[in-house]
């Protein structure tokens, strides 16, 4: 057995034995946040294109730009219309798909990339809300005080593994730390009444942002079943042996909670689950692969369902849930690929192809379920990307801008437009390594108190929140 499989054993057989913290006894509503990890440091510059600043932005992208070209939605009784492929027209390819244009939006400083337009209605509809010049940072900080020492820079700065941490810590300074979602649950253990489930589950694998004492789920997206019994009678006789080897006891214990805890997920995910009326913007059944969304004519770039298959599966989760009367959850779905260094053009084409899809149906099934006022959803990365291009990609970076998707978002832009000009009082190191003006710390914040938790708490489970003077960046109802 791998450590890996250990601790997914370990995570499914959750145990429930504290004693709870209830900040929500008399409450009754349901709320849900949901994470998407994009992971290798997504290049948000060309997803949320900056429009006032296109200019620079041409100039150093010169490779990676994305045309100065806007383009319209189509809607027809207020549902974004896609039944005709945007992105299959004669003789086009992906590259051509992917720097086509852009969808702009009002009272926006960016736009929205072509290849997603399911994200681009959402903004429109102000079911999103974009914070720009985002990153892990310990405290406001200026590029003169970080190269003077004056203010601390994270450690191990433009390194993934470190960064990730950072971002999953919830705290900028500290790489030995439990992640701050693990924290949330620390906090709020018994909210859900001992269930089962818990509060935090990842659809993906196990993850450090649920880190901390108490245990979460690791659920497979595609089924709860995680272990097969050939003959129940032999697993039976194998459970009544004995050993002098403790480890082996406690082993079987484990597995045999797992065993009667699947037996639960199970049911649940085959009988509980909801039944969508919905088709999304191409006349299909949510979270499938459309059969003409490919990126080029002659279908040379093939998507991957991956994403879909997770975010059905926290819808189907969330709903579950919710109709067995938990107060709150946290979702953990991971979209990995985007270390772009090269082959740019290909690669993130896909994914933001790939993202925009996802989170479309995704809202849809919300709808469906009326469901889109009870569920967050938010991305997150470990870096973004340099403003420059390296001539077929881009490299490790800092800040950039981010997503909040839901019925409760109060849509709009937030955050400081950079300044994207190379060696800028923006860039740290001429790099087009742009130093945040906002913290993952407030971006966490905000959505906790949605959430349901006070200042005191927050403060609690952020330490460095009290680095700041705006704890909440408002785009939260």
């Amino acid at each position: 057995m791998t450590k890996r499989e250990f601790l997914k054993l370990l995570s499914v057989g959750a145990g429930m034995l504290s004693l709870p913290t209830n900040l929500f006894a008399d409450s009754d509503d349901y709320k849900a946040i949901v994470i998407l990890y994009q992971g290798g440091g997504n290049d948000s510059l060309n997803m949320f294109i900056p429009t006032t600043d296109y200019n620079i932005y041409s100039e150093i992208r010169e490779n990676l730009k994305i045309n100065n070209k806007a383009l319209q939605l189509e809607v027809n009784n207020g549902k974004l219309d896609l039944s005709t492929n945007p992105y299959e027209v004669e003789n086009q390819n992906f590259k051509e798909s992917y720097l086509k244009g852009f969808y702009t939006h009002d009272n926006f400083d960016i736009a929205t990339n072509a290849l997603m337009p399911e994200l681009a209605n959402l903004i429109n509809n102000k079911n999103v809300a974009v914070v720009l010049n985002m990153g892990n940072l310990i405290e406001p900080s200026s590029k003169y005080e970080l190269q003077n020492d004056i203010k601390p820079l994270p450690p191990f700065l433009f390194a993934h593994n470190h960064q990730t941490k950072l971002m999953m810590n919830g705290e900028a300074s500290k790489l030995d730390y439990t992640g701050w979602a693990g924290r949330v649950y620390d906090k709020l253990k018994g909210i859900n009444d001992n269930s089962i489930y818990g509060m935090n589950i990842s659809l993906s694998n196990t993850t450090h942002i649920f880190e901390a004492k108490n245990n979460y789920l690791v659920l497979n997206p595609k089924s709860p079943i995680q272990y097969r019994r050939i003959d129940d009678n032999l697993y039976n006789d194998y459970y009544k042996l004995t050993s002098n080897n403790p480890f082996k006891n406690i082993y079987k214990q484990m597995k045999q909670h797992s065993f009667d805890m699947e037996g639960i997920l199970s049911d649940d995910w085959d009988n509980n689950s909801p039944i969508w009326g919905i088709k999304n913007a191409y006349g299909d059944e949510l979270f499938n692969l459309p059969d003409n969304a490919t990126l080029s004519s002659n279908g040379s770039v093939n998507l991957d369902d991956r994403l879909l298959i997770q975010l059905k599966a926290v819808a189907k989760w969330a709903y579950i849930g919710k109709n067995k009367g938990l107060k709150r959850q946290i979702f953990f779905v991971e979209h990995s690929g985007y270390d772009t260094h090269s082959n740019q053009l290909y690669q993130h084409s896909k994914l933001l192809r790939e993202l925009s899809l996802g989170v479309g149906d995704f809202y849809l099934a919300l709808q469906d379920m009326g469901m889109e006022n009870d569920v967050t959803l938010f991305n997150v990365s470990e870096f973004s990307r340099s403003s420059g291009d390296n001539g077929d990609g881009t490299d490790h970076a800092w800040g950039g801008s981010y997503f909040v998707m839901g019925g409760a978002v109060n849509g709009g832009q937030y955050g400081k437009t950079p300044n994207l000009a190379l060696g800028s009082n923006d860039d740290l190191k001429h790099k087009g390594r742009l130093i945040p003006t906002t913290s993952y710390t407030q971006y966490y914040s905000t959505i906790l108190k949605w959430f349901g938790l006070d200042i005191n708490t927050l403060n609690e489970l952020l330490p460095e929140l009290s680095n700041f003077k705006n704890k909440d960046l408002g785009f939260m109802a």
